[in-house]
């Protein structure tokens, strides 16, 4: 699947790992159940968030909470609004106007780390998604809450809520609709896909990356995932005059920590090409030393990528040395 405006960047991509995911994502589109969306750090799930209030509910607010960006106090506050001086300590239902509960109505209330709301935040939560309605002070009956929670997590909630730090119950009403977003190291076959995605979301011509280039940035680890990968595209998009090429990629890298066990103490030529040594080395081995297939890989011709391993002196594993010359 190629990727489209519509399509969030965290879904863009023909592997396994992101078809179940964009599976799942159509299944929560269709729903009325809370979705829980199971994302590293980096994968965007507001986006998600988003696009799931866009297809269902587009015309009713979309509120968002940040649970672990402030206070939990602050959070609790926002949520249920501020505590009434003759609110029993019991009394889970009762909200005031200004909280999100309220203010969500009929749309999508979005709280981001969830794992990381109060114990008390947590029981309310659950209470009034069990009740479906809250009390609003100077209103004579119940308030009927129909709003839609999504929730977006990087922890096993699972484990959370056997530890003791997470309420099953609550637990038990996220995991209805399920949404697991696969890390980008999990996906690299996606980068391209989610590099054209991005270009489309600015409004800009597509960066151009050459095979080596492509190659290099499917080696790295991506430990903030997409929206590291948008930095390098973003820089791309600004500097380069061009196709992107493998040095220009190299240089980037290792000042942002994509490399991590560089030597920081080499020159660039001498660290680009011990980049260059492990590389071809792990792309053969991948292809169990097929000249062929590791140099489709690479993007270049079988000519080239024997003179390549002459030069950078890449030494052959005892076993493969027969072989080499007639693959």
């Amino acid at each position: 699947m190629n990727s489209s405006p519509s399509t969030p960047l965290s879904l863009a991509g023909d592997s396994s790992a992101v078809c179940a995911a964009r599976a799942a994502f159509s299944a929560a589109a269709t729903a009325r159940a809370p979705v829980l969306i199971n994302a590293e750090s980096g994968c965007r799930p507001r986006d998600l968030a988003r696009v799931l209030h866009a297809h269902s509910r587009s015309a009713e607010p979309f509120v968002e909470i940040a649970c672990g960006a402030d206070d939990s106090r602050d959070v609790e506050y926002r949520l249920f609004g501020e505590p009434l001086r003759h609110a029993a300590p019991n009394d889970l239902e009762l909200v005031t106007g200004g909280s999100a509960v309220v203010q969500a109505g009929e749309g999508v209330l979005f709280l981001d780390d969830i794992d990381e709301l109060s114990a008390s935040s947590q029981r309310r939560l659950a209470r009034i998604l069990r009740d479906a309605e809250v009390r609003v002070p100077g209103s004579g009956t119940p308030v009927m809450t129909g709003f839609r929670l999504v929730a977006a997590t990087s922890r096993d909630l699972n484990g959370e809520a056997r530890d003791g730090r997470f309420r099953p119950d609550l637990l038990r009403r996220l995991v209805v609709c399920s949404i697991t977003v696969p890390a980008l190291r999990q996906r690299t076959s996606d980068i391209p896909a989610i590099i054209e995605g991005f270009c489309l979301e600015r409004g800009r011509d597509p960066v151009e990356f050459t095979p080596p280039a492509l190659t290099v940035l499917m080696s790295l680890a991506w430990p903030r995932n997409i929206d590291e990968l948008c930095e390098i595209v973003e820089w791309a998009g600004q500097s380069a005059t061009g196709p992107v090429r493998q040095e220009d990629i190299l240089t980037r890298v290792p000042l942002r920590g994509g490399l991590g066990r560089m030597d920081l103490t080499t020159s660039l030529r001498e660290a680009r090409r011990q980049f260059e040594r492990d590389y071809i080395a792990a792309v053969l081995g991948k292809h169990g030393w097929s000249v062929s297939e590791a140099a489709r890989t690479l993007g270049i011709e079988r000519a080239n990528l024997y003179r390549k391993v002459r030069q950078i002196g890449l030494v052959l594993p005892p076993a493969e040395r027969n072989g080499w010359a007639r693959s």
